[in-house]
């Protein structure tokens, strides 16, 4: 359905000035206008032996009164310095608006309830059946987070309106040609989609945190940025889901890129690695061919000398086996992962992918 037009059905005051019963308000899916400044006061103290970014972008994640907006901003930031890839995009959707073309999160699909204005007053619309009311009351928010936070800044009651071919189309259904058609929306169905925002990137601060990524300043280390690299984020859908593969605060010593004999890898390193593999296969969906087949990859590199390096081409060709068999667990955060955490560990010992 193309995106809402503004129309204006607000009820005119009573004679005591008060707003009548049917007041409202119209959003409009291309753009939402605030009638008025919406002040956020928000206390940004800060404890001042902490200068930590991932701790402030926590904090103000879990702080209701700071602004989802500015929440995203932060975030956004933070990305930036951490030379993360996965999350600007989500970042500046939310920040921008969403286009009609593009998929669409689905906590930003809304249901409500339509009514049409007929002689200044907003009567239910009874559908035929079930199929057209689940089209007609289905609306999709694809506007700015700031939009959203305009919107739920004013009073009254919060509706959509529709766009010319499917007012035309309600007057036919209901044979009044003159009457105005909107979807009446719920409060806290609007005040849902910031929440799921905020509990998105609080989920991805957190897991940076357990990481080991806190940031100084306004910089971060470039073991952090490994670090931040490991964790991964990924969206079907729409819709973001984040993990961590691999416990990288322990491993420090790979990210420096430390390898004691050319053309081969240290033992104890691999057995640490395969440790963390192997602690996620079992999440992994694969028939009991392949999932034999993934094993005896691993079992090749398992080594009974863990004081003799193993030979780097050995490593090298088993990880590839075990690449693929990942490759067939299909589309999963695990998954993604799993292989993210292999080929960037390959990569850190000179191995290729």
């Amino acid at each position: 359905m193309r995106r809402a037009t503004p129309i204006d059905h607000s009820a005119r005051p009573d004679s005591q000035g008060r707003g009548g019963q049917d007041e409202s308000i119209c959003y409009n899916n291309n753009s939402v206008g605030s009638p008025r400044h919406v002040s956020h006061r928000v206390n940004r103290s800060r404890d001042p032996l902490s200068s930590s970014l991932i701790d402030e972008l926590q904090l103000d994640a879990a702080n209701a009164a700071v602004p989802v907006s500015s929440l995203l901003r932060k975030a956004l930031m933070v990305a930036a310095k951490l030379e993360v890839r996965e999350l600007p995009g989500w970042i500046n959707k939310e920040l921008s608006g969403y286009r009609h073309d593009d998929t669409l999160p689905s906590y930003r699909i809304l249901f409500g309830q339509v009514k049409g204005k007929i002689f200044g007053r907003w009567l239910p619309v009874q559908f035929p059946d079930n199929d057209v009311e689940g089209k007609i009351t289905e609306r999709r928010l694809e506007g700015s987070v700031a939009d959203i936070e305009a919107l739920l800044g004013r009073d009254g009651k919060l509706t959509l309106g529709f766009p010319a071919e499917a007012q035309q189309f309600l007057q036919e259904l209901t044979g009044q040609p003159q009457a105005q058609f909107a979807t009446f929306i719920e409060r806290a169905r609007l005040a849902a989609i910031l929440d799921e925002i905020r509990n998105q990137v609080l989920l991805w601060a957190i897991a940076l945190d357990r990481a080991g990524v806190k940031g100084e300043g306004l910089s971060f280390s470039s073991v952090e940025k490994e670090r931040a690299h490991s964790i991964v984020v990924q969206q079907t859908g729409g819709h973001m889901t984040i993990g961590v593969v691999g416990s990288v605060s322990d491993h420090a010593n790979v990210a420096a890129g430390i390898h004691p004999h050319a053309g081969s890898i240290d033992a104890g390193e691999l057995q640490q690695f395969l440790a963390e593999l192997r602690a996620h296969i079992p999440s992994l969906t694969l028939s009991n061919a392949d999932s034999h087949g993934l094993q005896a990859a691993m079992a090749e590199l398992d080594v009974t000398d863990p004081d003799k390096p193993v030979e780097a081409g050995k490593v090298s060709q088993a990880l590839g086996r075990v690449l693929g068999f990942v490759g067939k667990a299909g589309q999963t955060v695990v998954t993604a992962g799993l292989k993210a955490y292999t080929e960037h560990w390959m990569k850190q010992h000179g191995l290729s992918p």
